[in-house]
C-alpha cells in the first residue's frame, strides 16, 4: 500500500514538473509572439534606415492574401517568392534558417496566395481559388511591388507548384520581370507522377518494403482516382511519404525550424496554434481545390516561349518534380538566355540542402555581381 502511495506521489510531481514546463514553454511562446516583423538592427542595435520588415493581409483583386516584405536595404532589386503547394505557403524563417537568406541583396516579398496561408478565410468562396485567379492576383501584385520600391522590373522565383504559376505570370505580362527562375520546376505533372510512382515502387521493392508495396498498389498508379479507402490528394500523399522515404530532403535543422518558427515575432500566438496547427483545412485549402488543376499543368503544352531570361535550380534526385521530365522542359523552351544549374544529390528542396551554392548562384548569375 506504502509503495503504491509512493508510486501515486511521485507521479503526481512528475505530472506538476511537466505542466509547469509546458506553460513556460506556451509563456516564451507568447511573449515571442507579437505579430511584428523583426527588424533589421545594426551592431548598436538601431534600425538600419532604408530597411523593411513588415507583413499585411491586403486586398488583392478583392480577396484577403498575406504579403510579408523583408530586406536590408530598399533600394535593392524587388524578389517575389512564389510558394509551392498548391496551398503551401513558405514562411521566411526557412530562408533565415537554412542560410539562403537573400534579405540582404534583395527585397523580398513572400506572398501567400489566395486559398493558402493566414489571410485565408471562410468568406473566400472555393469557385474563386482557381489557378487563373492566382496567376492574376500575381501580376497585380507585381505591379504593386513595381510602384511601391519604384523599379522599372521585378525578379520572380517560383518553388515547385510555384513555378507554373510563376512561368503563367511571365507568359502575360514579361515586361513586369528581369528573370524568372525555377526551382524545383513542374514541366509536366502527370508524366513526373508517372515516374515517380516508378521510383516509389521500384525502392520499396529494392529494399523489400512490402508496406510500401501495398500501399502503392492500393492507391493504384497515376492518374489516381479516388477509391474505398482514398481520396486523390491522400493517395498524393501516401506516394509522396514513400517518396521521402528513398529520397528525402536533407535537412538537419529540423528542431530548430520547429523552434524558430513558435519564436517568430512575426506571427501571433493565434496564428502559430488556432490557425496553422488546429485548422489545417482553413489553413490551406487550396490543396484540395486545386488538385485536378496541378495534374493538368504541362508547361510544355502551355509556354513554349518566355522573353525573359531563364533559370533553373533543380536537384537530381528530385522525385517529386522529375529531373528528367524538368530537363526536357528547359532544353526545348525558348528564352532570351537560359541556364541549367544541377544540384548533385539534392532533392525536392534545393536552397534548403544546399543554400550557399544557391545563393552564389543568384549573386554570380542571376545578379551577375
Amino acid at each position: 500500500m506504502r509503495i503504491i502511495k509512493k508510486i501515486g506521489k511521485w507521479f503526481l510531481v512528475l505530472l506538476g514538473v511537466i505542466t509547469a514546463f509546458i506553460l513556460i514553454v506556451l509563456l516564451i511562446i507568447r511573449i515571442n509572439s507579437s505579430g511584428n516583423e523583426e527588424p533589421f538592427l545594426d551592431e548598436n542595435g538601431t534600425m538600419l534606415p532604408n530597411s523593411i520588415a513588415m507583413h499585411e493581409d491586403m486586398l488583392i483583386n478583392g480577396v484577403p492574401q498575406r504579403i510579408t516584405i523583408r530586406g536590408k536595404d530598399k533600394s535593392n532589386p524587388v524578389l517575389l517568392i512564389v510558394h509551392g503547394g498548391p496551398g503551401a505557403p513558405i514562411l521566411p524563417v526557412i530562408y533565415k534558417l537554412t542560410g539562403v537568406d537573400l534579405e540582404d541583396i534583395f527585397t523580398v516579398c513572400y506572398w501567400d496566395q489566395r486559398g493558402s496561408g493566414l489571410a485565408y478565410n471562410d468568406n473566400i468562396p472555393n469557385s474563386s481559388i482557381t489557378l487563373a485567379n492566382i496567376v492574376d492576383d500575381g501580376l497585380e501584385l507585381s505591379n504593386h511591388l513595381k510602384k511601391t520600391f519604384k523599379k522599372d522590373k521585378i525578379y520572380i522565383e517560383g518553388l515547385s507548384w510555384g513555378t507554373a504559376v510563376a512561368a503563367y505570370m511571365v507568359q502575360k505580362k514579361p515586361e513586369l520581370y528581369h528573370a524568372y527562375i525555377g526551382s524545383g520546376l513542374m514541366a509536366n505533372l502527370s508524366l513526373s507522377e508517372e515516374l515517380s510512382y516508378e521510383f516509389a515502387m521500384s525502392e520499396a521493392q529494392k529494399h523489400n518494403d512490402t508496406i510500401s508495396i501495398n500501399q502503392l498498389k492500393q492507391i493504384g498508379r497515376p492518374p489516381y482516382v479516388p477509391n474505398s479507402k482514398n481520396t486523390v490528394t491522400e493517395a498524393f500523399e501516401i506516394e509522396r511519404q514513400i517518396v521521402m522515404k528513398y529520397a528525402p530532403i536533407k535537412l538537419d535543422t529540423d528542431f530548430n525550424f520547429i523552434k524558430s518558427m513558435f519564436l517568430d515575432n512575426g506571427l501571433t500566438f493565434k496564428e502559430k496554434f488556432t490557425d496553422m496547427i488546429n485548422s489545417p483545412e482553413s489553413y490551406y485549402p487550396a490543396a484540395k481545390i486545386l488538385e485536378s488543376t496541378a495534374i493538368d499543368m504541362n508547361l510544355m503544352r502551355d509556354i513554349p516561349e518566355l522573353k525573359v531570361p531563364v533559370y533553373i535550380l533543380q536537384g537530381d534526385n528530385d522525385h517529386f518534380t522529375e529531373t528528367s521530365v524538368a530537363k526536357t522542359y528547359f532544353d526545348s523552351i525558348i528564352a532570351p538566355s537560359k541556364k541549367w544549374f544541377l544540384f548533385e544529390n539534392g532533392t525536392h528542396g534545393v536552397q534548403i540542402e544546399y543554400p550557399e551554392k544557391y545563393r552564389s548562384i543568384y549573386i554570380n548569375e542571376i545578379l551577375g555581381k
